[in-house]
């Protein structure tokens, strides 16, 4: 497990010290990314592992234990603890935080949904109790890993028409996006090959959704290796790559969450069969995307739903890309509801879960 920097760590005492000195309620009014009270998922998972890691919770019965994890962690992010917890959703409204505290890799999510803005944070217990690691995620990254597809199949969709041609859906980007980002045309010369694909979106750095799609109008006819059938993440990964190199960003990254290539708030599609899985959120969602900017919203993101096939040589052959905001999704593609979520969610947690903090 990581540790903070110092900087980043003394930023997140710092918001703990404002939030504690103005004496604010956990269950007040969710904090918003523009507030100087707003713990970012990093700062939230930074502080809670440099105030909790080591705490011991031995001895405790399990109801009594899960309180005083709520207590910690309320005392970690600078919040008083209330006399009784309230079963809120989420639990600590102020924070947008669900916490579980987990000895176990066999995360257990009761009578609710998985909400794709809520933020998580699994706390990890060793064999004698201690808290040895916490883990902040999203909604949409904590659906990620469920392999059962109760969770990442919730939205779906198929193209409205048949045929092998790219399409420019939408012409121009949402007045909202125009408004946050002011889209251009081509990155200036200094910026080209300097931007990473998980750096936020910034005004001047992001391309309007016609120079993304014609950008990538030349991955038609583009093949890649195929890793195999049951190589669906894979796949994905290597067109991601090539999508990278079009935009002319400085290598392939991936941050784990929507949208795919950050810094553009592209979400990359990779299609062999009619069906896109679209996950937790709705293209068309008027939520905001507090991971692109804090006034934008989900339909203000842009879509590469990027078809292609199989060839006799074992690699992959691109068609088509289909691009479009999702405002502007549904007119392009027919919506269909997939698997609902069940009443009790159970998700297997990777080995390596607790080191990737």
């Amino acid at each position: 497990m990581s540790r903070p920097d110092g900087r980043t760590g003394r930023a997140a005492e710092r918001i703990a010290e404002l939030i504690e000195g103005r004496g604010d309620d956990i269950y007040g009014a969710e904090e918003q990314p523009e507030s100087p009270a707003f713990y970012s998922n990093t700062a939230l998972q930074n502080r809670l592992n440099d105030q909790l890691v080591g705490y011991s919770l031995a001895g405790l019965p399990l109801r009594t234990r899960s309180k005083r994890a709520k207590e910690i962690v309320c005392q970690a992010l600078g919040y008083a603890i209330p006399n009784s917890f309230r079963k809120t959703q989420p639990r600590f409204p102020a924070a947008n935080l669900d916490i579980y505290v987990q000895k176990a890799n066999n995360l257990q999510i009761w009578n609710e949904e998985v909400d794709p803005a809520r933020r998580y944070a699994i706390i990890r217990l060793d064999g004698e109790d201690f808290i040895t690691s916490v883990r902040v995620l999203s909604g949409q990254e904590l659906a990620l890993l469920d392999t059962t597809g109760t969770l990442t199949s919730k939205y779906q969709a198929k193209l409205r028409y048949t045929g092998a041609s790219s399409t420019l859906v939408s012409t121009e980007d949402t007045e909202n996006f125009t408004a946050a980002f002011g889209p251009v045309n081509s990155l200036a010369p200094d910026a080209r090959f300097r931007i990473s694909p998980v750096d936020s979106p910034m005004p001047g750095a992001v391309l309007g959704i016609s120079a993304l799609y014609d950008r990538l109008r030349q991955l038609e006819g583009y093949e890649f290796t195929d890793p195999g059938m049951d190589q669906e993440r894979l796949r994905g990964v290597m067109l991601q790559q090539r999508v990278c190199e079009l935009l002319e960003l400085s290598t392939y990254a991936d941050g784990g969450q929507f949208p795919d290539i950050l810094c553009q708030a592209l979400e990359v599609k990779l299609q062999l069969s009619p069906t896109v899985d679209l996950g937790l959120v709705s293209p068309d969602s008027t939520a905001l995307a507090k991971e692109i900017g804090p006034t934008v919203q989900y339909r203000d993101s842009r879509y590469a739903v990027v078809y292609a096939k199989r060839t006799a040589e074992r690699t992959i052959a691109v068609d088509s890309v289909v691009m479009t905001t999702g405002q502007d999704f549904f007119t392009a593609f027919q919506r269909f509801e997939g698997n609902v979520q069940n009443r009790k969610l159970q998700i297997r947690l990777p080995q390596d879960f607790f080191d990737l903090c």
